[in-house]
């Protein structure tokens, strides 16, 4: 992955995994590009500098966690949700950006992994385009620049296939006790427009960055033994 300062092409990697791959391979290849892109991005100067920006504009007062993980997930949930009304889908939600988050396919066939600050780049120029892969990476990254721990939630495809993998959230948990969900990990969705602690069904909590001092015993136990 690229490191260039313009956003763009150079700053995706496009996988066509071989027919002899098997679901849990292409799965396992995907949570691990989400994990290597989640620790490498998370300290990059454009993502700090894009928390410290966002928090500003928010104008959020020093130690509201709550506050500041709500500002993170409603910018990368965008203004082009089912409840964003005609006048306001597309609008930007910062000073200064041309647009907002929209949520599109990858080409048919392929998978584009696309680095969070081009995700944030493209949000920012107007021409936005990522599914929930990208913008999972994106906002885990602002999230951990931010000083939360995340983790990946992978949501069943359907009450017939269970465990298939089909679309990611994520988890975050506060550092100190907060008054909704005291100190326990709760979902965030980035693609429907739910709200902070709302989910659909999950199936599987994969850490992307938490460092060992969070890994508690209760939440180990949400971690598939595959994952610890």
């Amino acid at each position: 992955m690229a490191s260039s300062p313009a956003h763009g092409a150079d700053q995706q990697l496009r996988y066509t995994f071989d027919n002899r791959f098997s679901s849990d391979q292409h799965f396992l290849m995907t949570v691990k590009i989400l994990q290597e892109m989640t620790q490498r991005y998370t300290a990059h100067p454009e993502i700090v500098q894009f928390t410290r920006r966002l928090f500003n504009a928010k104008r959020l007062r020093n130690h509201d966690e709550l506050g500041e993980i709500n500002a993170i997930v409603q910018y990368f949930q965008g203004t082009h949700t089912t409840n964003d009304d005609l006048n306001s889908i597309g609008q930007p939600l910062m000073v200064g950006d041309r647009g907002s988050y929209r949520y599109q396919k990858d080409p048919y066939g392929h998978e584009l992994f696309q680095s969070p600050p081009k995700v944030i780049r493209d949000i920012q120029a107007g021409e936005s385009g990522a599914d929930c892969d990208d913008i999972a990476a994106a906002c885990a990254c602002a999230l951990a620049a931010a000083g939360y721990p995340v983790m990946l939630m992978i949501v069943d495809a359907s009450e017939g296939a269970p465990g298939q993998y089909n679309h990611v959230m994520l988890a975050t948990k506060t550092l100190g006790p907060n008054e909704v969900f005291g100190v326990d990990w709760f979902p965030i969705e980035l693609i429907h427009p739910l709200a902070v602690g709302k989910s659909v069904r999950v199936t599987q909590y994969i850490p992307l960055y938490i460092e060992q001092y969070d890994m508690d015993k209760k939440t180990v136990k949400l971690i598939p033994n595959a994952f610890r």
